[in-house]
């Protein structure tokens, strides 16, 4: 099957399809050590991180594995100490084909689906994409972040 068969197989599909729903939020005043608690009792490894309701960030283990070294007490810090602001977004009506090519657009392994009033509704992350794509297809989205990255 060709990439344009393939995404016609797959264009009825949404991000609301395949996306991780109500994923677990921390506040930007929350500890590492809650997200980090989130990690191992959820098995993910990024938490979508809340100011007032509305997402700032998405804090990943990697973020807390790289802050090891270089922030002391690190388990009591709050997680605005150690995450990125920003975050990469669709919203859940989006085609999975624009899900796909935010990824690469923006370089990143997950992309947090938001609603119209900007809260999260789910998270979508490449295994969650994984499910539904053909290997060569999903080699393309991967090979491509990792490439810019």
């Amino acid at each position: 099957m060709n990439d344009l068969e393939e995404w016609k197989r797959l264009e009825s599909m949404t991000a609301a399809d395949v996306m991780t729903p109500a994923p677990r939020t921390c506040s930007i005043h929350s500890t590492v050590l809650e997200a980090v608690m989130i990690f191992r009792d959820n098995d993910c490894g990024a938490v979508p991180i809340l100011d007032d309701g509305k997402p700032v960030a998405i804090l990943t283990d990697r973020d807390v594995a790289l802050a090891i070294s270089e922030v002391a007490d690190l388990g009591n810090q709050p997680v605005s100490s150690v995450m990125t602001r920003g975050i990469v977004a669709v919203a859940p009506e989006d085609r999975l084909e624009n899900v796909c090519a935010t990824l690469r657009k923006e370089c990143v392994r997950r992309t947090l689906v938001v609603d119209s009033a900007g809260l999260v509704k789910g998270i979508i992350g490449w295994t969650d994409i994984a499910a539904v794509l053909s290997d060569r297809m999903m080699g393309r989205v991967v090979k491509d972040v990792v490439a810019a990255t």
